[in-house]
């Protein structure tokens, strides 16, 4: 969008410089009216530049509060989900030690252990 502008405002001033020189050359004014006449045009032009620079800036500025929005809306994004994967660990994590373990069956002694339970 801005490269619109700024080929539409180096054609503007290109077409205000050959036309303020074809003027020069052919007009049938006296010098003292054709310098007025270019100090007005110029002003002109200046003030439209400036105007198109001050439109070029308000339109960056747009564009950098966008994108500063985007980046935090990101960034707020980002940290909710690592937020909420960090309590799922932590839930599963509690819910695993509430658990009783399953208890293990001993093993059935040999041997002169076993003789030993037996009487």
């Amino acid at each position: 969008m801005a490269e619109q502008g700024g080929d539409m405002f180096k054609g503007f001033l290109l077409g205000g410089i050959l036309g303020a020189a074809l003027g020069v050359l052919f007009a049938p004014r006296s010098g003292k009216d054709i310098r007025a006449d270019l100090k007005d045009e110029s002003d002109e032009l200046l003030d439209k530049a400036k105007k198109e620079l001050e439109t070029i800036k308000e339109e960056l500025n747009d564009l950098g509060g966008k994108i500063s929005d985007t980046i935090e809306k990101g960034k707020n994004i980002f940290e909710t989900k690592e937020n909420n994967e960090e309590d799922d660990f932590a839930a599963e994590l509690q819910s695993e030690e509430e658990e009783p373990e399953p208890e293990k069956k001993k093993p059935a002694r040999k041997g002169k252990t076993a003789k030993k339970d037996k009487e």
